[in-house]
């Protein structure tokens, strides 16, 4: 199986211009998140950087994405609590003078209050399944800022792994030579 990381075309990528190019974004989260553990083993640390300096950028954008997505269904349920609102007032009204025509006119033919009321009440209803339609995107918008969270763990607390680089580097470079050294041990006997 072919690896997932195309290194040469990873290090032509500028983490820093990468959310200005939403289409290259959007390959490179899917080629990475199909890249095993095993591909990285043997990465050289400049290139690891780099990655991770990608995946931060990637990590970034999606936050944004999530964000907005946030404020839009806010600003949708905001508006759509204010309509339902408007309608409730304007059914309460029409059942208000349909029981005072009643009253008044002794029963006479009220038909077309009535028909305003239910269509005011479908009205209603209409709004409250768009309403739940934007809650389940975004329920959808939630779960997949999760599932990238998921795929890119190294972003989430980036300050510790940018502390804790130094010393990994360090021991690699130790395994690293006792390896060479245990190989030449072998190999020259």
């Amino acid at each position: 199986m072919p690896p997932n990381i195309n290194w040469k075309e990873i290090r032509k990528v500028d983490p820093d211009e990468l959310p200005r190019q939403e289409e290259l974004a959007d390959n490179l989260l899917i080629s990475l998140s199909k890249v095993e553990v095993n591909e990285l083993k043997s990465e050289s640390q400049e290139n690891m950087i780099h990655l991770f300096r990608i995946t931060q950028s990637l990590m970034k954008m999606k936050a944004q994405e999530v964000e907005l997505a946030l404020e839009e269904v806010e600003k949708a349920g905001e508006e759509q609590a204010k309509f339902e609102n408007q309608l409730k007032t304007k059914v309460m009204k029409l059942e208000n003078e349909l029981e005072m025509a009643q009253h008044s006119a002794g029963g006479r033919d009220t038909r077309f209050l009535r028909d305003e009321i239910r269509q005011l009440e479908k009205q209603l209803e209409q709004k409250d399944r768009e309403l739940e339609d934007m809650e389940k995107e975004l329920e959808k918008e939630k779960k997949v800022n999760e599932q990238v969270r998921h795929i890119f763990p190294l972003t989430l607390n980036c300050s510790s792994y940018q502390k804790t680089l130094p010393v990994y580097t360090c021991i690699f470079i130790i395994f690293s030579n006792d390896t060479k050294f245990y190989v030449l041990c072998i190999c020259g006997n």
